[in-house]
């Protein structure tokens, strides 16, 4: 790489980092990343302005998602969201695993701590399942309100109220995954800003992978959904199926992204968008074959 080449390629990935960091505060529930965020600038004993300026952005924006609806969806994100970001960063300060061993056991433990929280307030999976039930079905209302004229868009939006219910017992799967890509950029952004960041930096994109042994997790998953289960249960594991199939799609999307990473990232950008439906399946493949440990070059020297 040229001189030139190099401040170039970092702007690309500051460039590349502010856009999913910008996608995710819009698309996901702030808490998940400013909450670790928040407590890793803390303890890392913030000094200069810059660590400064994004430790009080960082903390305003917790403060802002504590505040406002009270209804039972919101004060169980926002009670997820805090029980997330302190397990994470005690993890964090506490253990020298890989960052996603940490995630997994932080989301472990978040669970169990919703469980508990639910137990105490007297809130049931059902009633969890129909306030999301609520919220999408008010969310299609408001979209068919705004396209009284387009009967094809009523028609969808009629199918959609219909099937909420089912979508609504998959959503804590959903919210799951973001607060794990939370805790995630939360970690690499915390080692972008802090002069003396906790732990070790992250690792690139491209060698994303965990431990080859949760691949039996994912297959007892997979295999309990023929099993007779109970309603109930088979809604836990429908959920973490959710969970295995976005860690195991993470994993192929950065096999994919390692082979094609001589090629210009626009090519790189779509094959990836092209390839994602297969990708769960070849980050499953990757825990037997290593794709990228076969692509190394091979070592110089002979006997």
């Amino acid at each position: 790489m040229t001189a030139g080449a190099a401040p170039e390629a970092g702007r690309r990935a500051s460039l590349g980092a502010a856009a999913v960091l910008a996608g995710y505060l819009l698309l996901a529930p702030s808490l998940y990343l400013l909450g670790p965020f928040t407590l890793l600038a803390l303890l890392s004993r913030p000094r200069t302005p810059r660590e400064l300026l994004w430790l009080v952005l960082a903390g305003t924006g917790v403060a802002v998602s504590l505040v406002g609806d009270q209804t039972l969806v919101p004060q169980m994100l926002r009670t997820g969201g805090l029980l997330m970001s302190a397990a994470f960063v005690l993890l964090s300060l506490r253990s020298s695993q890989a960052v996603t061993s940490r995630i997994l056991w932080a989301l472990a433990l978040t669970v169990g701590g919703l469980i508990i929280w639910g137990q105490v307030w007297g809130v049931a999976w059902a009633d969890v399942e129909r306030a999301f039930t609520d919220i999408m079905r008010d969310v299609y209302q408001a979209w068919a309100r705004s396209r009284p004229g387009d009967p094809d868009v009523q028609m969808f939006l009629q199918q959609a109220q219909e099937v909420a219910p089912k979508a609504a017992r998959l959503m804590p799967g959903m919210l799951a995954l973001q607060a794990m890509a939370g805790c995630a950029l939360a970690w690499v952004w915390h080692h972008r800003i802090a002069t003396t960041p906790l732990g070790r930096p992250p690792s690139h994109f491209l060698n994303f992978r965990f431990n080859d042994h949760l691949v039996w997790g994912a297959i007892f998953t997979l295999g309990s959904l023929l099993l007779p289960l109970p309603p109930l249960a088979r809604t836990i594991v429908a959920n973490l199926l959710i969970v295995w199939a976005g860690l195991y799609t993470v994993r192929g999307l950065a096999i994919i992204a390692a082979i094609l990473e001589p090629a210009p990232a626009p090519l790189r950008i779509l094959a990836m968008a092209l390839a994602s439906p297969i990708c769960a399946v070849l980050g499953l493949a990757d825990t037997w074959i290593d794709f990228r440990g076969r692509l190394a070059s091979p070592a110089s020297g002979g006997a």
